[in-house]
């Protein structure tokens, strides 16, 4: 809804990223409760489907965001380490069996890595001053909150899962983080749009050529 009153006729790549991300959550979510609800056992690979796409998702947007070459090889290298590091998990360690905690861990790190790297490279940036008033910035923030919010869960959630209390507990961080999650979001799309994570040149003057001008403006008056 927001981006509808906000940034339907932008085109730029980030904003899409967001918006598709938004539409695959909650897809994922009506049938995931679909799933949970005839007992099929597809649920838990949806779960561990979801990871590796929400990962995908917020490289993509970063990938969008950065102007360098370098830059962009490096996430494109994380984002494939990533998704070599959750098939070997899936496939050969957990064996697909129950969900698989210990990926959306690291994948916790990982994103909550990237977001404290974009924040640092903005905060090289001098010119931007005003860099909390962009979209990019709101993005990157609910990301950065969000996994820092949930991050701990999946770390107990493996040992204690079997307590009804902590099920619970579980149940109310991650519906609360999720639900700050949207609402970021929602402020997001309100943003201005910032231009590329490009870095600024210092431009020198060439003071002989100054020094040159203003001689002449002296010798014509």
């Amino acid at each position: 809804m927001f981006y509808l009153l906000f940034k339907r006729n932008r085109k730029e790549n980030n904003v899409r990223v967001i918006l598709f991300y938004v539409i695959y959550c909650i897809l994922n979510e009506a049938v995931s409760f679909y799933l949970q609800s005839i007992r099929s056992r597809y649920s838990i690979t949806l779960f561990n489907l979801f990871t590796v796409v929400e990962f995908s998702f917020f490289c993509f947007f970063l990938y969008s965001i950065f102007a360098e070459r370098k830059t962009k090889l490096s996430i494109l290298g994380v984002w494939a380490a990533f998704m070599l590091f959750a098939f070997v998990d899936y496939f050969i360690i957990s064996k697909s069996q129950e969900f698989d905690y210990f990926t959306s861990g690291i994948e916790s790190i990982v994103i909550i890595l990237l977001c404290i790297y974009y924040l640092y490279r903005q905060l090289k940036r001098s010119t931007n001053l005003m860099i909390y008033s962009t979209f990019n910035f709101w993005v990157v923030i609910t990301f950065l909150i969000y996994f820092c919010g949930t991050f701990f869960l999946y770390l107990f959630a493996e040992s204690m899962r079997e307590s009804a209390t902590f099920q619970k507990q579980y149940f109310i961080i991650n519906i609360s983080f999720n639900i700050l999650k949207n609402i970021l979001l929602c402020i997001a799309m309100t943003m201005k749009l910032s231009k590329p994570a490009i870095e600024e040149k210092t431009v020198i003057p060439d003071l002989d050529d100054d020094l040159f001008i203003r001689n002449k403006i002296n010798s014509v008056s």
